[in-house]
């Protein structure tokens, strides 16, 4: 298995014990046994080292974990956004070309039916593919989540549904709403600038400036952690600012467009 090691933002500290040559000053005169002091600082060593972040820390929800099944598969590429690491590639994953992970791609293609295409034979961006295999994965329907390859077509689909009773998908700006694993954060030419136009303008809009979606599989540190694909030509993941809130903020030249928040 390969681990993700994050060189921002996230810094991995780890105590083992040494035989002190001296005691130190930190005790503050207190002459501790012997077998406590070893005790203590083996304990910390055990905590650090049963603990290896969070590529050993998969995601309890369904679509997330699928996600983050898939990133690992394809060697956890990571990129950061935000601040003086946007755009840094912490580490480069697994190209959609290589098999058999290129076949993988046929599987995500498979689902929007098209089964002839794959990581090698076909051009076509796959990142919209890929969240649609996602969410049949996960076990949602056709009617619940469309099986189409691009992210307008099945996102402009979800805004029409969301009127519906208990439809299990609902649209928010990026400043109304705090991404959770599971929902999926996307980017658009045009903004949020559908948000507050009439329906029929709003899908067109959906529609016609998707350009990509990630699915979320963490929230911490500052950060929503999301998995997408056809990134880096790879399954990858990326850090995405938030504020206070757990908004998302602004990510490099990204224009949020909206996220897709998973409801149940």
């Amino acid at each position: 298995m390969l681990y993700m090691s994050i060189d921002r933002p996230f810094v991995d500290i780890r105590v083992c014990w040494q035989p002190p040559a001296a005691l130190s000053s930190c005790v503050f005169g207190l002459r501790l046994p012997a077998i406590l002091l070893l005790t203590l600082f083996l304990a910390a060593c055990g905590s650090s080292s049963s603990h290896h972040g969070y590529s050993d820390r998969p995601p309890t929800d369904k679509v997330a974990l699928t996600a983050w099944n898939e990133w690992t598969k394809f060697g956890r590429s990571t990129v950061v956004y935000g601040g003086h690491a946007n755009g840094y590639t912490n580490r480069t994953g697994i190209s959609e070309r290589s098999e058999p992970l290129a076949s993988r791609v046929g599987e995500y293609w498979g689902t929007c039916g098209h089964p002839n295409w794959n990581g090698r034979t076909s051009n076509k961006p796959w990142s919209g593919a890929f969240v649609s295999w996602v969410m049949a994965k996960s076990g949602y329907t056709p009617q619940q989540f469309p099986r189409d390859g691009r992210h307008g077509s099945y996102l402009a689909a979800l805004y029409d549904r969301e009127k519906q009773r208990g439809a299990p998908f609902y649209l928010h700006a990026p400043n109304e709403y705090s991404p959770k694993p599971g929902d999926l954060v996307c980017t658009g030419s045009a903004g949020p600038t559908w948000r507050h136009a009439d329906s029929r303008t709003a899908h067109r809009r959906i529609d016609n400036t998707a350009n990509h979606c990630d699915v979320v599989t963490d929230v911490r540190g500052g950060f929503v952690h999301a998995v997408g694909g056809n990134v880096k030509d790879s399954v990858t993941m990326s850090l995405y600012p938030v504020d206070s809130k757990g908004r998302l903020q602004p990510a490099g030249s990204r224009p949020w467009l909206l996220v897709v928040e998973k409801r149940g």
